[in-house]
């Protein structure tokens, strides 16, 4: 199967309105394998240790700004291609968040956004899937490790390999 445009798989971690992590990574169009990546915590204040990513303030008192993390990944990863989440509610509002923090424009990028939480539940639910609804459920459904803390490009590399394992069959 070959895509129009690569896809860029995200992934934030995250307190409240605070985007704290960021990971993504690019997605050739006709392999799905991965091309390039990206990380970055984002500065946040008064932010307590989470004990699902074990971020801790110190990480993020330190860490760059949400304009600076916006403007990195725009010039890196440009405008061009598909924006892929897993459960992209609170993704792509963090997404939308730094992109205003750097001044640019979210309707630079395409509107056709692919959500690879519903592909995978579907997938598995036409194969009689009785399990639970959460990302740890599903990646393990699809072979994945059990994760220790989240880590937003870890998380993403587990999207991803969902992703292929849904369109490569």
């Amino acid at each position: 199967m070959k895509f129009p445009k690569d896809i860029l798989v995200v992934d934030f971690e995250g307190f409240n309105d605070s985007p704290t992590q960021i990971g993504a990574v690019l997605l050739d169009k006709e392999t799905l394998v991965e091309k390039d990546s990206f990380s970055s915590y984002i500065h946040a204040n008064n932010v307590t240790t989470s004990k699902v990513t074990g971020i801790s303030q110190e990480t993020l008192a330190e860490a760059p700004s949400q304009a600076e993390v916006g403007k990195m990944i725009y010039e890196k990863f440009g405008t061009d291609f598909f924006f892929a989440y897993f459960v992209g509610d609170l993704d792509i509002r963090f997404f939308k968040t730094i992109l205003k923090a750097a001044e640019i424009k979210f309707s630079n990028y395409d509107y056709h956004t692919i959500d690879i939480w519903s592909l995978a539940y579907i997938h598995l639910l036409k194969q009689g899937y009785e399990g639970g609804l959460r990302s740890e459920e599903i990646f393990q459904t699809f072979g994945g490790k059990p994760r220790g803390l989240h880590d937003a490009l870890e998380d993403c590399r587990l999207a991803a390999d969902v992703l292929r394992k849904i369109i490569l069959v």
